[in-house]
């Protein structure tokens, strides 16, 4: 088997990216928590009032930006499960094999 017959699967990657992944998922949910506290930093009611426009859009895009990051947090937990299990199946079915054949 040549090097590229292989799959190599980068776990440290994976687990990394599942990990970030979580991450942005809390701060995306933590952000509405803090649109009241910044209401009085816009000053003029006006610009409070269109920076009010743009969160509530931002609200939306925010929204469905999350569905995507926990579809995708999904999808990694997933491979990686796989991937792990297909390990540990490969592995033993190696094992079998070797005790078969009396370990050649």
């Amino acid at each position: 088997m040549g090097e590229h017959d292989r799959l190599v699967v980068d776990y440290t990657l994976l687990e990394s990216s599942k990990t970030n992944l979580r991450d942005i998922k809390k701060a995306l949910k933590g952000i509405d928590k803090r649109r009241a506290d910044i209401h009085d930093i816009w000053g003029h009611d006006s610009i409070a009032g269109k920076m009010d426009d743009f969160v509530s859009n931002w609200d939306n895009y925010r929204r469905e930006l999350l569905e995507n990051v926990e579809e995708l947090g999904k999808h990694v937990e997933t491979a990686l499960k796989s991937f792990e299990k297909l390990d540990l199946d490969l592995k033993n079915a190696n094992e079998k094999k070797r005790g078969k054949n009396g370990g050649n």
